[in-house]
């Protein structure tokens, strides 16, 4: 490989250089998750903007720009192209992930060609990597906040920062669906699993969440300390905007030495972030409730004036519906918007732009989903939003899931699919929790066909009834032998067989039940009839 020349510092000088740097991204961000593995000319190095480099040879990227090298390792002949095209392009820097390999060799090539090489943690999700330094970078050239979520927090990270300089210890800021908005960068501070994990996934860990539900931190603005958990000693206050909860902020403490005046300083940070959280609710419930409409008007067939809140999604939709198992217990009014809360928090984790609302006790949520996962991506959220759900809160839902719906248009259908297997899951017992309608559809149908008849029996009492209080009262066996007819399809032999009677018996009461109560299974529109009301009661 022919060496090529190391640029001066002064060649990578774009013509509008951003006020972004190496360093106020890699401080931003954290080492958690991004840090730095060479820096030929240091880390105080403009960025003017991010490109996704996939597959290298499709990019041209303009001068400042900090590249994704999306799937390649260290020694693998892209991440050489990528370090190639950086340097011809005049690049700032190359970000991947290592997985385990040695980056020394792509680190001496990065040195030679003049590139910074990043290394990203492997369970970084790339889009939210993307997202937090897009974040710094729109704030730091002053073009305000971008359009995601992310962008909305920059300063909830500098008041973490603040707080965890002068608590010495690591902090860490959560929404009211357990995600974590902000977290501090202060290196050396005590740190574990917990917050890496959580950090990386964006959202509480699962095994930790239940913490997060204490109702001490709804109550009052007073820190509560937890110790346990598989976790270093932490300490926690809600963020509070009256009575409403809007998030929780979180301290580690790992020497337990966090006293009084400690505690006033978290409280004033809740204050502070209270303020912050509920600009961003206000304007984050208006997207909602528009959603809600939407997804409402589209689950009962009506006119979707507001359908564009829902999104386009040309691969289509799935609706999965829940409802508690235990329908003669209660529900308190609190327990079912915080039950809401986590079914909408789970569905978002699973997709963004997933809607979830609320129609006559029963939660539906509307998931994006092509023909051939719809049934898959239905049932993890089910699975996931039941256990959570239980392990939180003690409380057993259901869940049925709908089939494809290819537009908005065949949304209600999906409801309504959604919502014959929570019958057929109500009809089977609190063992089953979650039912696809595609699996369980000739049950379902029975089920309906089971309702309209005893609704005609109701109506209308006839011969079977008759025939029923006879064999009651006289220990005979003519609906028993009927039936066997019928299922038989008139085969006296088989039916006498199944019945273990001599086919001429069989054919004497099946003659006999005519006589007595005027059945007349030579007409096949009573016989399928009969047959029905039979099968549906056996």
């Amino acid at each position: 490989m022919a060496r090529t020349e190391t640029r001066a510092p002064e060649d990578q000088v774009v013509e509008a250089p951003a006020s972004a740097t190496l360093a106020s991204l890699l401080n931003a961000v954290g080492d958690t998750l991004l840090r730095a593995l060479e820096a030929p000319f240091g880390l105080d190095v403009p960025v003017s903007e991010l490109e996704i480099l996939d597959p290298p040879h499709a990019v041209s990227a303009a001068p400042g720009t900090m590249l994704f090298g999306i799937g390649m390792r260290p020694s693998s002949p892209e991440a050489v192209a990528a370090l190639r095209l950086a340097a011809r392009d005049r690049c700032t820097a190359l970000v991947l992930k290592l997985h385990g390999e040695d980056p020394t060799e792509l680190r001496a090539l990065a040195h030679e060609h003049g590139i910074a090489l990043l290394a990203a943690d492997d369970e970084v999700n790339w889009r939210h990597l993307d997202t937090l330094l897009s974040a710094v970078l729109a704030t730091r050239s002053g073009q305000g906040a971008t359009d995601s979520d992310d962008g909305e927090w920059d300063d909830l990270f500098d008041l973490a920062n603040a707080t965890a300089a002068q608590l010495r210890g690591a902090v860490a800021i959560m929404d009211d669906r357990y995600r974590i908005i902000a977290y501090s960068t202060i290196s050396g501070q005590p740190t574990d699993e917990v917050r890496r994990q959580g950090i990386l996934g964006r959202e509480v860990p699962e095994a930790f969440q239940p913490l997060h539900a204490d109702p001490r931190l709804r109550q009052r603005p007073q820190p509560v300390r937890f110790t346990g958990h598989g976790a270093l000693p932490r300490l926690a206050v809600g963020i509070l905007a009256g009575r409403v909860m809007l998030g929780s902020i979180w301290v580690i403490d790992a020497d337990s030495r966090l006293g009084a005046g400690e505690e006033r300083t978290l409280r004033d940070a809740a204050d502070l972030a209270a303020l912050r959280l509920l600009r961003h609710r206000n304007s984050r419930d208006m997207a909602r409730r528009a959603r809600e409409q939407a997804l409402r008007g589209a689950l009962l067939g009506e006119d979707l004036p507001h359908a564009g809140s829902l999104g386009s999604h040309d691969a289509g939709f799935v609706v999965v519906a829940f409802e508690h198992a235990e329908m003669d217990t209660d529900v308190s009014e609190p327990e079912m918007a915080h039950i809401i809360e986590l079914i909408t928090s789970s569905a978002q984790v699973q997709h963004f732009r997933a809607s979830t609302v609320q129609l006559d006790g029963v939660v539906y949520s509307l998931l994006p989903a092509d023909p051939s996962t719809a049934a898959a991506v239905g049932g993890e959220l089910a699975a996931g939003v039941l256990e959570r759900i239980r392990v939180m809160l003690g409380v057993r839902l259901r869940a049925g899931i709908g089939g494809h719906a290819p537009d908005l248009s065949a949304v209600q259908r999906s409801r309504q699919e959604a919502e014959a297997a929570l019958g057929v899951l109500a009809h089977r017992g609190q063992e089953y929790a979650v039912a696809d309608f595609q699996e369980v559809r000739a049950e379902s149908f029975f089920l309906r066909l089971r309702a309209d008849l005893d609704a005609f029996d109701a109506a209308q009492p006839d011969a079977l009834e008759a025939m029923r209080e006879h064999d009651e009262r006289n220990g005979t066996e003519y609906t028993r032998t009927v039936y066997a007819y019928l299922r038989c399809l008139g085969d006296s032999t088989r039916a006498a067989a199944e019945m273990y009677v001599h086919p001429n018996t069989l054919r004497y009461r099946i003659k006999r039940a005519g006589e007595l109560f005027g059945i007349d299974l030579q007409d096949p529109d009573e016989a399928l009839l009969l047959w029905l009301r039979l099968r549906l009661q056996h």
